[in-house]
């Protein structure tokens, strides 16, 4: 039983830093960090997180034309 709570646990964790992947934080940072706090909290935290750089130059690129 608790190795299954474990595992969903590390899962969520998961899904938390590929959902972050685009973010200045990156993958591992929200896949620490969602283990650290909670992939809760870690998604509060995702929903405020700057974008990473290379998307902020897509935005700006796509806003110029």
């Amino acid at each position: 039983m608790y190795l299954m709570v474990i595992m969903l646990y590390i899962l969520a964790a998961i899904v938390c830093g590929l959902l972050g992947r685009h973010t200045s934080f990156g993958f591992l940072g929200h896949f620490i960090l969602a283990l650290i706090i909670t992939p809760i909290g870690d998604f509060l935290v995702q929903l405020v997180a700057r974008p990473s750089k290379e998307v902020r130059e897509k935005i700006r690129y796509l806003d110029e034309d």
